[in-house]
């Protein structure tokens, strides 16, 4: 039951840290500001390479943090951790926009933690829902890796993650790529997650990019709103390799309304 004294996003917020507390999550509290420096050496790894930046009263070069999960690596010793942070991120118009994000990173995780990163997905989009449908769309990017020519990368991605089948004819991609970007169904890559049916499916528009995912990638999305409000995967960054995903806080409480 929401608290009135909270706002939508706090009291979502609320919802999803008992949630991943509840399931032996740490919380993590970081910086705000990182040195730039850390962030400039992986821009891969970042959904945009435009970081906003400041000059700190001691004349270091500081950004404000575009990403949490480099944060994490960074500072926390391997193990499952939850957060409610805010990240800073370039919009289209070319000004920067504040996201409220919570959500969970396990950093060198075991054989059972991808699934169990899976479930908390799902539950994650059921807590957030208010009742609505919710689907968790997974595909596998090292798949993807497998088959798609370098020359033609970025369009090929453009046109799987739209799941435009007629662009990826005309510009001839590879019949792998054709092929997965036709897959759909329910998702049987793991066992343990039957129970949720056709609300955990195989989607490689899910597949946006190539830059740092290494295996499994996966976006939800809630009946009533428009873009994807969860989103994560498996990674690997300077020798750790990870997986995890962030709800979207300011997409949650702007499709309430739709």
């Amino acid at each position: 039951m929401f608290n009135p004294i909270l706002t939508d996003e706090e009291n979502y917020a609320l919802t999803l840290r008992e949630l991943y507390a509840s399931k032996g999550c740490k919380f993590y509290r970081m910086s705000r500001f990182e040195e730039y420096d850390f962030y400039a050496g992986k821009k891969d790894f970042l959904s945009s390479g435009a970081i906003l930046t400041f000059t700190d009263i001691d004349g270091r070069l500081m950004a404000l943090r575009p990403d949490v999960t480099l944060s994490i690596i960074k500072h926390a010793s391997p193990g499952k951790y939850y957060y409610y942070e805010k990240v800073y991120r370039p919009k289209a118009s070319g000004s920067f926009r504040e996201i409220p994000q919570c959500g969970i990173e396990f950093t060198a995780p075991g054989a059972s933690d991808l699934e169990e990163v899976l479930r908390l997905a799902v539950m994650s989009l059921h807590s957030v829902a208010d009742g609505r449908k919710c689907v968790l769309d997974v595909a596998d990017a090292g798949l993807v890796a497998q088959y798609i020519p370098q020359d033609r990368k970025a369009l090929i991605l453009q046109y799987l993650s739209a799941k435009n089948i007629h662009g990826l004819h005309d510009i001839n991609a590879p019949a792998e790529i054709i092929h997965l970007a036709e897959l759909s169904g329910s998702f049987d890559g793991l066992t343990g997650l039957e129970e949720y049916g056709e609300e955990i499916r195989t989607d490689y528009s899910a597949v946006t990019t190539l830059s740092y995912y290494s295996g499994l990638v996966f976006k939800g999305y809630i009946e009533g709103i428009p873009e994807a409000v969860l989103s994560g995967g498996q990674y690997s960054v300077d020798g750790v390799s990870g997986v995890g995903f962030a709800v979207y806080l300011d997409a949650v409480t702007g499709g309430k309304s739709e």
